[in-house]
């Protein structure tokens, strides 16, 4: 899974066979299909185990209820800057997985786990909203998940580590009262 993980997260998944990931992991190949039946499959398991880890890091950040909910919303773009200056940062695996495998490629299982992801941040993004702006939370939602995902494209294509804190500050704007 390592293997497969460093792999599609560094190069995509459309670009990296089955046999590179068995050749470079060196496990055998009927060991391979035995826990994954369909390259979909270890793709699903790949987005499992990413998404387990960004909700692990977007929890470090917003998780203390014991702080305003302002702050905690826009500590998910400190998540987002942490992830972006790590030197292994390719972006986002979600956004590079939907490019490849979006709807119209009809793989349930893999497009199961982008949904679960999306939806998953946009419910963290909601409930911080709601307590911040009730009365129109649910119309900064969709802006929100904007400059969230906008984020870690923007510095993907360019290479600008700052975006995060820019962007952060787009949000403390918007949400002033």
């Amino acid at each position: 899974m390592k293997t497969a993980s460093d792999l599609f997260y560094k190069h995509g998944i459309n670009s990296i066979g089955i046999d590179r990931i068995i050749a470079e992991s060196g496990v055998a190949k009927m060991t391979f299909y035995r826990h994954f039946p369909s390259k979909c499959s270890l793709v699903a398991e790949y987005l499992a185990h990413r998404d387990q880890a960004w909700q692990r890091l977007v929890n470090e950040f917003t998780g203390d209820a014991s702080k305003p909910p302002l702050e905690r919303l826009l500590a998910i773009f400190n998540a987002l800057e942490r992830s972006i200056k790590n030197p292994g940062f390719y972006g986002c695996p979600f956004i590079k997985t939907l490019a490849e495998f979006g709807p119209e490629r009809n793989e349930p299982q893999v497009q199961e786990r982008l949904d679960s992801h999306f939806k998953g941040m946009e419910a963290v993004v909601a409930r911080l909203l709601k307590e911040i702006r009730p009365k129109d939370s649910k119309s900064l939602v969709a802006p929100l998940m904007s400059l969230i995902c906008g984020t870690i494209v923007v510095a993907q294509a360019t290479g600008k580590t700052d975006i995060a804190n820019r962007n952060r500050e787009v949000v403390k704007s918007l949400l002033h009262d």
